[in-house]
Order: structure tokens, then C-alpha cells, then sequence
């Protein structure tokens, strides 16, 4: 389950990712460096696709995961109730890896990783205040934002319901006074890719 050796031994390596993944679960958000938040990634969608499992196996997938994670009294019920539940339509994608600033001192790049959909979602969150800001100022959502809501309701319960109550939370957070909608700067919508155009070589029509 383990492909980056992140300058440890074998067993200390393991019991790293077991640490990251076990926290993961439990608090549903974690910081680490990006090498270590890709490998909990993995071995955390591993986990949660396992614990999706209902066959005459359920039992025999509780072991596995037992093996692997810490507190298994706490995160074995979770992980096969609460979190196998949230994602039973969703196919794969259970986590995200959002970068951070590098770490003060050695300078190591950061992340997060955190479940989506979840209590603690970042991308949930950030999606919502770009809406209420632009809700604010009168303008419609460009297509960036509404790619991101459109995933947001794609697998989420009462998703609709809950990014309403997230972005009314936001308007009300940073953009309750004019003067807070008034110093905001515009929004640019990003630039189209120009399509790639063939120029014909002169020298090749030449030769022919």
C-alpha cells in the first residue's frame, strides 16, 4: 500500500502512513508533507472502498482494516458506517490533496488532505464564499465556479440545501457591509486557450 520510501525504514514508513491515515479518518482533515498526504490519499481510498464492500465478506473487510488503522474501536464503526455510507454512489474520489505554502524552517511542501464531501471539506467552503461574493456584487457565476458547485452536488446528500446554508454563512461573514463589497476587486473571468493553429512551412510546399 506503500510506494514512497519518504526516507524512513520499511516499518517506520508503514507505521506513518497507518498514523496519517488512522488521523485522516478520524478528524477527516490532516496536514503533512505533500509526499506523505499522497500516500495517505492512497491508502485512504483503498480503505474507504474497502469498507464500501457489502458482500458476506463485511466481516473479513473489518479485519483488514483493522490491521491497518489505528484506534479501530473508534474509526472501524465510522469507517464503515458514516464515511462508507456518504460515499456509496460515489465511485472513486473519496479524498483531496490541496497544496500549501512550504513549510517554515526546511521548507517542505506542504498539504492538505481531506475527505470530500466531509464536515471539514476546504473545497466546500472556498466554492461557497466565491459564490456569495459574486451573488454580492450582482455578477453570475463564471465557469470555473459553476464546474465546482456541479461537482459539489453530483454525490453529496442534501447537497443543494447545504451549500445554500454555506453561502448565506459567507455573505453574512465577509460581505455584510457595503463597504466590504465596494473594496472587493473585480473578477476576471481566466482566459480561454486559443486553439493551435497549423502554419504551413514554406520550404516543405517548396520542396514538393
Amino acid at each position: 500500500m506503500v510506494h514512497r520510501k519518504l526516507n524512513r525504514t520499511h516499518s517506520h514508513r508503514q507505521a506513518t502512513i497507518r498514523n496519517l491515515v488512522s488521523n485522516l479518518l478520524k478528524h477527516e482533515s490532516i496536514i503533512t508533507t505533500h509526499a506523505k498526504a499522497k500516500e495517505a490519499q492512497s491508502a485512504a481510498d483503498k480503505l474507504i472502498t474497502l469498507a464500501k464492500t457489502r458482500s458476506p465478506n463485511l466481516d473479513a473487510a473489518k479485519v483488514r482494516a483493522q490491521k491497518f488503522i489505528y484506534d479501530p474501536p473508534t474509526i472501524i464503526p465510522k469507517l464503515f458506517g458514516d464515511i462508507a455510507e456518504r460515499y456509496k454512489t460515489r465511485p472513486s474520489g473519496y479524498t483531496r490533496v490541496l497544496k500549501l505554502e512550504p513549510r517554515l524552517g526546511d521548507n517542505a511542501p506542504q498539504s492538505i488532505v481531506e475527505l470530500v464531501d466531509g464536515k471539514r471539506d476546504m473545497k466546500f467552503s472556498l466554492t461557497a464564499r466565491v459564490v456569495a461574493r459574486l451573488e454580492k456584487q450582482g455578477l453570475p457565476l463564471d465557469r470555473n465556479t459553476k464546474a465546482d458547485v456541479a461537482k459539489i452536488y453530483k454525490y453529496r446528500e442534501n447537497a443543494e440545501e447545504d451549500f445554500r446554508k454555506e453561502v448565506e454563512f459567507m455573505k453574512e461573514r465577509f460581505y455584510s457591509t457595503p463597504e466590504s463589497i465596494a473594496n472587493l476587486p473585480p473578477i476576471i473571468e481566466p482566459r480561454k486557450k486559443s486553439p493551435i493553429q497549423l502554419v504551413e512551412n514554406p520550404l516543405l510546399k517548396n520542396s514538393q
